[in-house]
């Protein structure tokens, strides 16, 4: 039996975060016209990553001050093979691009790391 973790996030467990989601965007006429943005809002457990998690990262990212965002949404990565560009993340007042991004649906959650936006 497979456990739902997303019942167990809350407003008593987690805090809401404001995640904002950019579209690529185009050139038009040989200039770079950017794609349009949207936010929304989801609860997240936020916590610091651990060693190992932090080793698990790209090698470019392990010295920025690194977040571990467990929510209900799915937040993405940057893909540029799909053009899709990484979600920011909101969290007391500093922003936190996604940089590693796992899907745990079957458990209910995502579980995303995010480094600090310098």
């Amino acid at each position: 039996m497979t456990i739902n973790v997303s019942e167990a996030l809350d407003s008593d467990t987690g805090e809401i975060i404001t995640a904002t989601r950019t579209n690529s965007g185009n050139y038009i006429d040989g200039l770079y016209v950017k794609g349009s943005s949207s936010t929304f809002k989801t609860i997240c457990s936020v916590q610091p990553a651990t060693a190992v998690e932090i080793q698990n990262l790209p090698e470019g990212e392990r010295t920025k001050d690194i977040r571990k965002f467990i929510s209900k949404k799915p937040l993405r990565t940057t893909d540029e093979k799909n053009s899709i560009i990484a979600d920011t993340v909101r969290y007391k007042t500093r922003d936190y691009k996604i940089i590693s991004a796992g899907d745990w649906d079957t458990y209910g959650h995502t579980t995303s790391f995010g480094a600090r936006v310098q």
